[in-house]
């Protein structure tokens, strides 16, 4: 297998990254341990912005990235190989539904993030991704994308499971199959385009780009949007605090969580070894 695999393709939250949400010193030394060439590609929720930093941590900065779970992919120059937004239109029903709720609306137009106001939940996306928003008052949010020919390739709603359960209802009633909803936990929800994921934007990437194909792929994850990704490709590996359907069609189970550098152990067994 060793011989086989030819590029890393690894999810980033609860995955990549250690307990203080960074990339530790054993994931950087076994990164840089791979080949000369060796291609490193970050596949994320994460805006662009939240993931320069990590690229450049690990030697990789300039290497193409999958954002919003393959909504938005992007090369080593920020130009758009991959784009699929989510309407105004489907953004006015959640400002709408939030008039009744209390929670916080955020749009990911690119690489720019847009919320209403500095709340709890703004503090923990700052503290999280090190990126900061663009304050946008919510009855202009959707005037101002409209000015900038803009749409979202994502909106994340965060506040109670309660508020969050009403809005998905709302939304498939009203726009049916649009969207694809992700609840990473029970108090967030990321709405992205529908049939978008990060395995479909992997597989584009690099036949455009490194004229390889996924079964020449170790990618890593834990949660459900690295499901088809980890099936798919040619090894995939969940890390020990993945959910049960990410092991499940994984080719290998990490004995080791993220905290415990499970991509740094993984490498060095398989691939380094």
């Amino acid at each position: 297998m060793k011989d086989q695999i030819k590029l890393l393709c690894s999810d980033i939250d609860g995955t990549l990254l250690n307990a203080k949400r960074d990339i530790a010193p054993e994931t950087a030394s076994a990164i840089n341990k791979l080949p000369a060439g060796f291609p490193v590609i970050l596949a994320s929720s994460r805006m662009p912005s939240a993931m320069y930093y990590l690229q450049e941590k690990l030697n990789r900065l300039g290497s193409p990235i999958i954002s919003y779970n393959g909504g938005l992919v992007l090369d080593a120059n920020g130009t758009k190989l991959r784009s699929h937004t989510v309407s105004l239109d489907f953004l006015a029903t959640v400002i709408e539904h939030q008039k009744e709720y209390d929670y916080n609306i955020s749009t990911y137009c690119t690489d720019t993030w847009r919320t209403a106001k500095v709340d709890y939940w703004t503090l923990r996306e700052i503290r999280s991704t090190r990126v900061e928003p663009v304050l946008t008052p919510i009855n202009e949010h959707i005037a101002i994308l409209e000015a900038i020919d803009e749409q979202p390739h994502k909106i994340m709603c965060m506040g109670s499971p309660q508020a969050l359960d009403s809005l998905i209802e709302v939304l498939q009633e009203k726009h049916g199959n649009e969207a694809h909803f992700y609840r990473s936990k029970d108090v967030y929800v990321e709405i992205t385009p529908k049939n978008i994921d990060k395995s479909s934007a992997l597989d584009e990437l690099i036949e455009k780009k490194y004229q390889l194909s996924l079964n020449q792929v170790i990618a890593f994850g834990d949660n459900f949007n690295d499901t088809t990704m980890i099936k798919k490709v040619g090894f995939g590996v969940a890390v020990a605090n993945a959910t049960q359907e990410v092991k499940d069609v994984a080719d290998h189970v990490s004995a080791f969580t993220n905290k415990e550098h499970a991509v740094a152990k993984t490498l060095e067994e398989f691939i380094l070894n």
